[in-house]
């Protein structure tokens, strides 16, 4: 193109402005200028004056008028087309700039059908207000069509909507719409309590195709009829709402299928919920323009929306898998927040801002990855001098992120336990080696399969001086297994039957099944934080805010608490341990890891978890820290939903596996600190069947796939799909180090004719993304756990309900007697088999063991620092070193 075609560019677009823009949008949408003006707010002869200058401006007709309507010519349409785009960019280069003059961000304008408000959008919109100060969001009610059209002409931000596959997602990402995967529901079966006595917890549909069937807006029955080919016939009923059908069922008039969501309350007396076999599922998305996803209220509120997964009665057959997946997403918790905005590095002197005032100034940071700070052997460190017998008069510590609640009952991240378990106790502790070992209980006995009988200190109290007692733990683990006052720890303790005082200072639980992890989950690292049931009551259960804190037995009591900010403990005289060295601990909340590396520069930080591997080098050069890198309990790999295409096919997932370049990721990307994963369950898992050594052998013995691009163009060639294809692969935002080895394996992947597209998505996002239902074919699973248990992440991925959309019934009857079993060894050979199975169907393909880096001040010790060393009054392990 010449000159002159570059000057008349520059002349149109100095033409276009964005209210004109908006214009040409409203006369599209309403068909007369009158209209247009009416929904803008405007005056008609201002419109007019508007929709005449810009086409002075262009020298052509956009709109073509007559007596009583008005349609856009050939050239308005395309700029209305381009409008909405347009408007969005603009939105958000202003949304910037007001927050950089400190004006009030925007408004965020959610369009929604009302099904969708109660479940979804109420809690969206609440937290909203709460927690994003600036921002005013809006309701459109509007239906899925409506929701769609209003944010394709830029009248909403964000739609939600919800269809039957994602195959409707594709279409509208090729139409430029962005949907992000929200949640996905089953549909439930609501059977006439008379005809379902026979019935196992799934049925398949067919099996009820004698019955009436009810229909209608408010049910998914024709979802349902339409997958089985059954046509509505007599005596079928229609309705328009889920409790009328639900009505009907209970008279027991015929069946409905339902969405999880209509079981906010137990199903009335007469109707029982079954799930279906196979599971038939519903998908819920949010729908923005590419350019509008860029808007920081826009973005902040799909994370809103991403981050709630609707919670409806618990359906039997649902059950247990839906609390292994919150288990899961809870390890990640964090405060949402607007995306911070750059500033100028000249703006001040880092020497001359408090940690506190730059833990501020971070909090809106995004959670840098969570990781525990651990070690294999639990072996002093060589660099560590011997302990000088003082006092500490006080430490800082660094936390990689916020807290918005200290009560793990309420919000149970990793930063999460860490704190509450320097002012909390369970009934037992966990030491360096993962072994149980005495806490509040001096003693225990299983008296059967079943059955743990607690026998209480005499000696223990509360901080406030109150002695505990046993009615105090019944109260406290009976709070915690309340799903709505304590969602983080429920899932522990959905095996247990009841929890009763049996004497004065004894306390017996009883399981509805045998369950070899339950007693480790008596400590503070699994569901059990004792305090008294005078603070549970005279705080009406709202445990862990600013305005109550904690009430615990431990050696520190937390005396301040600022949301987002930091928390102060101080050393209690009330323990019934050795007094601890620390007299006083203040911990900082500090997301942004530059900013944790500027004030252990100032001498600020005496303790800092999750030193970035990219930062790390610096921190090692620090005169005055040392910086320890040591095993943990997390686990990387790669895993497929067989139930999509092309990751059906069993020679596609052989491809991807043999593309995967463990040693390399290992030694380049993590720098060597981290482990070549051989199997899901970690080397440390095992410790309580075998040495290091031996249970990596035995690990080792699990088939394994090596990297090798032959063979992996091979089998692609083997495959229903020899000539490649193309894929999509979300990454936590958070996990920087997850989307370098996707980016690793794509670039693999390239070289046999797969297309593999790497995508960075905010950690609500990335979880969502794991339900089987969102339409990803393979993605990155991520597992942290705070207790090692051998079981706990092989029972996620391939129990029932798994992100794979996997069913194997040998490996649920292996999964279940690894459950039962107490004997450690006999469990792992178990659980060896369930890997070996899964392996050699190649469902998920293990990446790294994880390794993290803890830094701390170099006259600072730790005694027996292992992978539980922050789960059991840590700080108690501190010591002033020799330097």
């Amino acid at each position: 193109m010449d000159d002159d075609g570059f000057v008349e560019i520059d002349a149109l677009t100095r033409a276009l402005d964005v209210h004109s823009l908006r214009i040409l949008v409203a006369i599209d949408r309403t068909g007369s200028i009158s209209a247009a003006a009416r929904s803008l707010g405007y005056s008609q002869p201002t419109i007019t004056q508007h929709v005449q200058r810009l086409e002075t401006r262009l020298g052509t007709a956009l709109v073509a008028r007559t007596a009583r309507s008005a349609a856009l010519t050939p050239i308005g349409a395309l700029l209305a087309t381009h409008a909405p785009r347009i408007d969005a960019s603009l939105t958000a280069a202003a949304t910037e700039l007001a927050r950089a003059l400190g004006h009030r961000v925007g408004t965020v304008r959610i369009a929604a059908p009302a099904e969708a408000v109660a479940t979804t959008i109420a809690p969206a919109l609440a937290r909203i207000a709460a927690e994003l100060p600036g921002v005013e969001a809006s309701l459109i009610e509007a239906g899925t069509e409506e929701a769609i059209e209003l944010v394709r002409s830029g009248r909403a931000d964000i739609a939600v909507i919800t269809s039957d596959s994602g195959e409707r997602g594709a279409r509208l990402r090729r139409a430029g719409l962005r949907p992000t995967f929200l949640y996905a529901e089953e549909l439930i079966a609501a059977v006439p309590a008379a005809e379902a006595g026979a019935l196992d917890v799934r049925v398949e549909a067919s099996a009820l195709t004698g019955l009436p069937w009810i229909f209608g807006d408010g049910t998914r029955s024709g979802l349902v009829a339409e997958l089985l080919g059954r046509d509505e016939a007599p005596g079928d009923l229609r309705v328009s709402r889920p409790d009328a059908a639900l009505a009907l069922v209970a008279g027991g008039l015929g069946v409905a299928f339902l969405p999880e969501r209509a079981f906010v309350t137990a199903p009335p007396p007469g109707v029982r919920a079954l799930g279906l076999r196979p599971a038939c599922s519903t998908r819920t998305v949010a729908l923005t323009l590419a350019e509008a996803s860029a808007i920081p209220a826009v973005a902040a509120s799909l994370r809103m929306l991403a981050a709630r997964r609707p919670s409806g009665l618990e359906v039997e057959a649902l059950a247990e898998a839906r609390r292994r997946s919150h288990g899961h997403r809870a390890r990640f918790a964090q405060p949402i927040a607007l995306a911070p905005l750059p500033r100028p590095l000249e703006e001040e002197s880092p020497m001359s801002v408090s940690p506190r005032s730059r833990a501020a100034r971070a909090g809106a940071a995004a959670a840098g990855v969570l990781l525990l700070a651990a070690c294999a052997t639990g072996a002093p460190d060589p660099g560590t001098g011997a302990d000088t017998g003082e006092e500490i008069d006080h430490i800082t510590v660094a936390l990689p992120g916020s807290l918005s609640n200290l009560y793990v009952g309420q919000e149970a991240g990793i930063l999460n336990y860490y704190i509450a378990s320097i002012a909390q106790e369970g009934l037992v502790s966990v030491d360096a080696q993962g072994r149980v070992q005495p806490g509040l209980a001096e003693s225990w006995e299983q008296t059967d399969d079943v059955t743990y009988v607690y026998e209480l200190r005499d000696d223990a109290e509360f901080q406030d001086g109150t002695p505990v007692t046993a009615d105090d733990v019944v109260y406290s683990l009976e709070q915690a297994r309340d799903e709505t006052v304590s969602p983080g720890l429920a899932y522990y303790l959905a095996g247990v039957d009841t929890i009763e005082k049996t004497d004065e200072q004894e306390v017996t639980i009883t399981l509805t099944a045998p369950d070899a992890a339950f007693a480790a989950n008596m400590s503070s690292g699994g569901a059990a934080f004792i305090s008294s049931q005078a603070f549970w009551e005279q705080n009406a259960g709202k445990v862990g805010t600013a305005d109550s804190l904690l009430l615990g037995t431990g050696p520190y009591q937390v005396t301040e608490f600022v949301p987002d900010s930091h928390v102060q403990l101080e050393r209690v005289d009330t323990w019934w341990g050795e007094l601890p060295k620390v007299k006083s601990i203040t911990v900082e909340f500090i997301p942004d890891e530059s900013t944790r590396l500027l004030a252990a520069q100032s001498g600020d930080v005496d303790v800092a978890f999750n030193v970035p591997l990219a930062q790390a080098s610096q921190w090692e050069k620090l005169d005055t820290m040392r910086v320890e890198y040591v095993n943990d309990l997390s686990y990387v790999g790669l895993y497929f939903n067989t139930s999509l295409p092309p990751f059906d096919d069993p020679k596609v997932r052989e491809a991807f596996a043999h593309a995967v370049d463990r040693d390399a990721v290992v030694d380049k990307l993590l720098r060597g600190h981290g482990e070549a994963a051989t199997a899901i369950m970690t080397p440390e898992s095992l410790g309580k069947a075998y040495d290091a050594d031996e249970a990596r052998k035995v690990l080792a013995e699990i088939p394994q796939y090596d990297f090798d691009l032959d063979a992996a163009k091979e089998a692609l060639a083997a495959s229903g799909h020899p000539d490649g294809f193309e894929a999509e692969l979300l990454t936590p935002s958070t996990g920087p180090q997850l989307g370098t080895a996707a980016q690793s394996l794509a670039e693999n992947l390239a070289s046999i004719g797969v297309t593999l597209n790497v995508r960075e998505v905010p950690i609500e996002e990335w979880l969502a993304s794991l339900d089987a239902s969102s339409s990803y074919g393979v993605g990155m699973m991520w597992y942290f756990s705070t207790l090692g248990d051998p079981a706990e992440v092989p029972s996620y991925l391939l129990g029932p309900g798994n992100p794979s959309a996997y069913s194997n019934p040998e490996i649920d009857e292996l999964l279940a007697q690894a459950g039962a079993e107490s004997d450690p060894v006999a469990r792992a050979e178990l659980l060896v088999q369930v890997e070996t199975l899964q392996a050699e169907d190649v469902v998920n393909v293990p990446l790294w063991w994880g390794q993290s880096a803890t830094a701390f001040a170099k006259d600072l010790g730790f005694d027996d620092y292992s992978s539980f060393a922050f789960i059991s009054s840590w700080p108690t392990r501190l010591y002033r070193a020799e330097l």
